[in-house]
């Protein structure tokens, strides 16, 4: 897990902690660019909708990577729309996150929200050099 505050320049934060623990797990290259966008999706929202810190957790158990990050502290002053019209940028996160992944669980409770995400990965094979892995 990273504690960061919900701030849209703290998500590439929460990404580049994504990228080391992907390596250190010896995800697929394929399967990481997955995660890296669900994590960039969800924390972006959590930095432009939530509250004051974010919490950005990653787990792996068996062949499965679960996502999770949660908002938390005083809420924004002002409420934002998540529904996106056609001519709107922003907004499309939770399309792209439901697509990628294979489930997703969102809670709203006082003070703070939690969205999760679950997908199944492939690991490199054994024989396969990690120096050359990027961790950017």
């Amino acid at each position: 897990m990273i504690a960061v505050p919900a701030e849209e320049r703290w998500v590439r934060t929460a990404r580049r902690f994504a990228v080391s623990l992907l390596a250190r797990w010896d995800v697929a290259l394929e399967d990481r660019d997955s995660v890296l966008l669900i994590v960039g999706e969800l924390a972006g929202n959590a930095a432009q909708h939530g509250r004051a810190d974010m919490i950005v957790g990653l787990t792996f158990e068996g062949r499965a990577v679960c996502i999770e990050v949660a908002d938390s502290g005083a809420s924004a002053s002002v409420p934002h729309s998540r529904r996106p019209d056609a001519h709107d940028e922003h907004g499309r996160g939770v399309g792209i996150v439901e697509y990628l992944a294979d489930w997703t669980e969102t809670r709203e409770e006082r003070g703070h929200r939690r969205d999760r995400a679950g997908l199944r990965v492939a690991t490199l094979p054994a024989d396969v050099p990690r120096a050359g892995l990027a961790l950017a």
